[in-house]
Order: structure tokens, then C-alpha cells, then sequence
């Protein structure tokens, strides 16, 4: 009985192997960097000779050995051309001279390469560089390979190979170029291959990353002389050949068979999940064989913590009350980097503050103010007649300050707008202060609840103890507090006498009147309001 079982299983093995999809054989497409790489190219060595070590050392003989062509591809007419932007265009079925489909249902593995002329980058690039292809900016050929590897990823019966760019020896190129290309190469490799690229997300099991660029290059991105034709041909010689040849055999058919063989896989959909404020949850979508563990870098989104094979992870968030904020998710199996998506959250936008204040050391009447000077003229643009600290306190304990920005404008029509986080949505005191006048405060708690706030300096009513004085018919702060004590008093007035019998000019705190000399306009102000026992008050 025991025989007829054995001779039953080893009947059924051929076609139970047979079931399984073998990635072994595949094409090379390639110009002229390709050829001289294939070899032998002078070298002793070449890839052909390097697959046939491949088999020997593994074992794989028949259907089971690696095998592989090459093609100078694309063709007529595009022959001068396979920089980035003709492989976009081609895995796109935009190029009807070269069919991609048709050498992938005869081959299971693809790779694909430019040649030298795509290391010739002219800068990092933007947006708009992505309405013209043949742009060679960072952000363009980012863009290819984006558009190249999902299309890519919609294939799992292929597996395929990208090679990163062909690099230019220093009489070819510039520093510039080289690190640019240096920069795109370590991106395509380190952040795109390792799932790690935002815009990209988790990358796909049936793609690999050949970093050729780095195998050939300095530290600046230059190829090496000992590995091109010559200083002024870029093209790798004999000595390249020997180096890329067994790193081309290994590398590849290493991740195609890790491939075929089902080695843990991992895919996480959507890259990134945009959401509204209120408290919710999100889905994300999670392939894998194998299983998994998430990880949570904020507190506001809880994940579901581990899973087996394909499953959901759930990202519940609390509301937002403040400004838009992001949770990097981070997703991991053993053996492979860890794939990481986003969540981002809606916030509530800053509201815009439009206060009215007139300081009357600066006052010229009829509502409006002169600019600060020194000793050279105005001391800041055009319509600017000086700088101010706006503070939003604690409705309830007015000694805790919630908000403060220095240096924030004020017009010489005394218009202060600014930008408050959207964060501070309650009833605050507001307070202004100036480097020579009394500080400031608004009568009662003002509320940050539309997304525009206004409040106007402009009545007694409008300041806390009514602390304003009435000038032409406008009320303006009180100046004189040189030394920003809470009062105006002989303390301020010595060091607007000493300035002034020293003939001192600049943008000094001693200058009430901002004209950018200290001299009897500046001490008659000062005497005028200590006479009057002036102070700031505040809740």
C-alpha cells in the first residue's frame, strides 16, 4: 500500500510544481549603457557567464534555471531615446512603436534602464514641471517613476526592474547635475523602494530597485574613471562590466525568485487618508501574506495594533479644535522595511485679529499717525509707523498670558492685523503694548469664535479703566513709559534728558515722539502725562 502512495505523489509532483509561477526567464531593455554592461565588453567576465554560475551554484537546471535576453529598446524611432520621460509615456501606451505589453506577456521578468543623458538634470524642480515630460527636474522624474511603478504594480504576473540612472564622468556634467542626479538615485532607492515616498506609499512586491547610479559614482555623483571609456565618454568600460555583471545576475534573479516564492509581501491602501475634524474613524487596507503590526507616532489616532494577512486597519481620531495636523502610521512584517501611510486631519483655520490703535507720541492728526524715524529717515516701510506686542490673556486670571506676538505692525492709520492659531477659540483680554506707551487692554474678555475678530481702541468704553486720551476728536494710548514700568514718572524722564543733552538721534525708546531725536518735544510729553499720574490698568 505504502508503494502505490509513493508512486502516486511522485507522479503528482511534476504537475504540482508545474502549478507554480516561475519568474526565471525574462529581457533586458536597454541602449547603449546596457550593451557595454551586458559584456563581455573587454571584461572576463559578462552577464550571460554570470547566469550560468547563477544555475551551477543553485542547482536550477530545465525549466527551473534563470535565463534572460537583451534588446536595444525602444526601437526606431525612438532609438536616440529611453530617458525617463519616453518610459513614462511607453508604460502609458503612449508610444505606439513600442508595445511594453507584448514583451511582458512573452517575458516574466522586465527590466528596464536610460542611458547617461537622464543623469543630466537642470534642478530640483515643481509642480508645474509635470505639464511638460521632458523636463529634466527632480521633481519630473520623481513624477515618471511614480507613473512607471503603479502601472507596474497593476502587472503581478510580471516582476520587474528598474535600474536608477546611468551616471556622467566630471568632464560630462557639472556639480550641480551630479548631485542632483546623486539626490534622485538615493530617493529612488532608499525612499521610494523602501515604501517610505508619501506620494507613493507602500511599494510594490513585484518591483526592484537596481541602483546602478551608486555602484559607479563618488561621493559628489561623478562616475569613476576607473569605470568609463574614457574622461570624456561616460559609457562603463571593461572594469564596470566586471563589477555590475555578478551584481546584475545576483541582485535580480535573487528578489524575482523571493518573488515567485511568495516571501512576505505587504501593501498598505490609501498612502494617505484626508479627513474632517470631527471625531471619526478611517480605513486603511492592508495585503499581506503574512502578519503584521501597526504603529501610531500621535496619541489623537489610535490604530488596530497587529493583523494576519489581508485585513482593515481601523484609524479612529478624536476631533480637531486646532489647526490641521498629520499622523504618520507605520505598518511592518518581519523581513521587510515597513510600509507608512498618513492620516490628516482637518483643523480649524486661524483667525485673522484687525485691531484699530492710535499712540499718540506718533499722532499727526485727523486719525492718523507719522512713522517711527532714526537717524536715516523712516525706520520702517512705507506705511508703517511702528511695531507693537499684542497679548491675549486668561479671561479669568488676567496674570496668565495664552498668546503673545512681538514685533507685529502697526499702520500709520493705527490698523494692527495678525494671525492667531486656531487654537485659542475662547474669550481672551487683549492687550497692546508699545515700546514707550502704556500698555493696553481691552474692557472686557473678547470672543474668538468667527474667523474674523475685530476690536477698535477708539472710545473710553473700549479700554480697560477707560485709559485713553482724547486728541482732535480721536482717542489715542498714552506715551511717555520709556522704561516700561506700568507709569509714566521721573524715571522715564532722566533718560530722555540724558539722551537729549547728549543730542542722541536713532529709534530709541527715549524718542516719544518718534521723530528720531531726543530733545524738549520728547521730555514735554513725558512731563505732561507723569503730571497727570498717568499708569496702565489692567483686570
Amino acid at each position: 500500500m505504502k508503494k502505490n502512495i509513493y508512486l502516486i505523489l511522485l507522479l503528482a509532483f511534476p504537475f504540482i510544481c508545474s502549478s507554480q509561477t516561475l519568474f526565471r526567464s525574462g529581457i533586458f531593455l536597454h541602449h547603449s549603457t546596457g550593451g557595454n554592461i551586458w559584456g563581455p565588453n573587454g571584461s572576463s567576465t559578462s552577464i550571460p557567464q554570470q547566469m550560468t554560475l547563477y544555475n551551477n551554484s543553485h542547482g536550477y537546471t530545465g525549466s527551473n534555471a534563470i535565463t534572460m535576453s537583451e534588446q536595444w529598446w525602444p526601437d526606431y524611432p525612438n532609438s536616440d531615446n529611453n530617458e525617463w520621460e519616453i518610459w513614462h509615456r511607453i508604460f502609458d501606451n503612449q508610444v505606439p512603436t513600442a508595445d511594453i505589453l507584448s514583451l511582458m506577456n512573452t517575458n516574466k521578468i522586465v527590466v528596464i534602464k536610460s542611458c547617461y543623458p537622464s543623469s543630466e538634470i537642470t534642478g530640483l524642480g515643481q509642480p508645474t514641471d509635470t505639464l511638460t515630460y521632458t523636463i529634466k527636474s527632480v521633481y519630473n522624474y520623481k513624477w515618471h517613476w511614480r507613473s512607471i511603478v503603479r502601472v507596474m504594480a497593476q502587472h503581478p504576473e510580471n516582476f520587474f526592474v528598474i535600474w536608477t540612472n546611468a551616471p556622467l564622468v566630471a568632464d560630462a556634467t557639472n556639480p550641480a547635475a551630479a548631485l542632483l542626479a546623486k539626490s534622485f538615485c538615493t530617493w529612488a532607492k532608499d525612499t521610494l523602494a523602501l515604501g517610505l515616498d508619501p506620494g507613493m506609499g507602500a511599494f510594490p512586491p513585484n518591483i526592484y530597485v537596481f541602483d546602478y547610479f551608486s555602484k559607479l559614482t563618488n561621493t559628489i555623483g561623478y562616475e569613476l574613471p576607473e569605470y568609463a571609456v574614457s574622461s570624456a565618454d561616460s559609457h562603463p568600460n571593461a572594469t564596470a562590466t566586471a563589477l555590475v555583471a555578478p551584481l546584475f545576475v545576483n541582485e535580480i534573479f535573487d528578489a524575482a525568485i523571493a518573488y515567485e516564492q511568495g516571501g512576505s509581501t505587504l501593501s498598505v491602501s490609501p498612502s494617505n487618508q484626508q479627513v474632517t475634524t470631527p471625531a471619526e474613524s478611517a480605513s486603511f487596507a492592508v495585503t499581506s501574506n503574512t502578519s503584521w503590526t501597526v504603529i501610531s507616532n500621535q496619541t489623537w489616532c489610535t490604530v488596530t495594533l497587529f493583523g494576519d494577512g489581508n485585513g482593515t486597519i481601523t484609524a479612529t481620531y478624536t476631533e480637531n479644535t486646532a489647526e490641521a495636523r498629520t499622523a504618520n502610521i507605520s505598518v511592518t512584517v518581519t523581513g521587510l522595511p515597513a510600509v507608512n501611510v498618513t492620516l490628516t486631519q482637518d483643523g480649524v483655520l486661524p483667525r485673522l485679529l484687525q485691531l484699530t490703535a492710535l499712540i499718540e507720541g506718533l499722532y499727526a492728526g485727523s486719525g492718523t499717525m507719522n512713522q517711527a524715524h532714526d537717524e536715516l529717515g523712516p525706520h520702517f516701510g512705507a506705511g508703517i509707523a511702528d511695531v507693537v506686542t499684542i497679548e491675549l490673556h486668561n479671561a479669568a486670571d488676567y496674570g496668565i498670558i495664552e498668546y503673545s506676538l512681538a514685533e507685529v505692525a502697526l499702520s500709520t492709520a493705527g490698523i494692527i492685523a495678525l494671525s492667531i492659531p486656531a487654537a485659542f477659540n475662547g474669550s481672551y483680554y487683549l492687550t497692546v503694548k508699545h515700546r514707550n506707551s502704556i500698555e493696553i487692554t481691552s474692557s472686557n474678555p473678547v470672543l474668538f469664535a468667527e474667523p474674523v475678530v475685530s476690536y477698535a481702541f477708539d472710545l473710553p468704553v473700549r479700554a480697560f479703566g477707560a485709559n485713553l486720551l482724547l486728541m482732535d476728536g480721536h482717542y489715542v494710548i498714552y506715551s511717555g513709559d520709556v522704561n516700561q514700568d506700568g507709569f509714566v514718572d521721573t524715571a522715564d524722564m532722566s533718560p530722555v534728558d540724558n539722551n537729549a543733552s547728549g543730542f542722541v538721534t536713532g529709534y530709541l525708546a527715549s524718542d516719544i515722539n518718534g521723530d528720531g531725536m531726543i530733545d524738549t518735544a520728547d521730555m514735554t510729553m513725558v512731563d505732561n502725562n507723569g503730571s497727570e499720574f498717568i499708569s496702565a490698568l489692567t483686570p
